[in-house]
This record gives C-alpha cells, structure tokens and sequence, in this order.
C-alpha cells in the first residue's frame, strides 16, 4: 500500500520517505507506472487546511492514480489502540 502523510509543520512523505509538493506528482507518477492497484491512501495533520489535501489529491490523480482513501486521525488512533 502507498500512503502519502501529510503533517501540520507541511512535511509530506510517501511511505515515510520525504517529498515536496512541487515533486510530489512526479514521484507518485514513478511509483505507480508499473502497477495495476493504483489506490493512494492519505492521512493528514487535523490542523491542515482543505485546499492541502486537495493538493496532495490532484498531485495523485495527476500521476494516474484512481481510488484516493483518506485516513482520519480518528482511525489511525483506533488502530494503535490494543485490542
């Protein structure tokens, strides 16, 4: 799975691997070239603004991406949550 996170301080990295907005499409175009799953997950920052994510969005569907999931804090907590 590819994820892209997006932190409030607007640090953006692509499975924990730093990128800029400016390369972002670029990078994501190099990943996704040879796959047939082309499903992009997104997990931002609550502090980000909409017009952020949908950077990180248009960037994705700009590199052939086409199933964009975004990953709320609200679930990243229930999976480190035990049990």
């Amino acid at each position: 799975q590819i994820m892209v996170e997006y932190f409030a301080d607007r640090r953006i990295e692509i499975n924990h691997q730093p990128v800029t907005i400016e390369n972002l499409e670029d990078r994501l175009r190099e990943i996704y070239r040879e796959r047939v799953n082309k499903t992009l997950y997104i997990a931002g920052d609550g502090a980000l603004r909409y017009g952020e994510i949908i950077a990180v969005i248009d960037a994705s569907k700009g590199a052939g991406v086409n199933r964009v999931g975004i990953i709320t804090a609200a679930m990243r907590q229930k999976r480190k949550a035990p049990g």
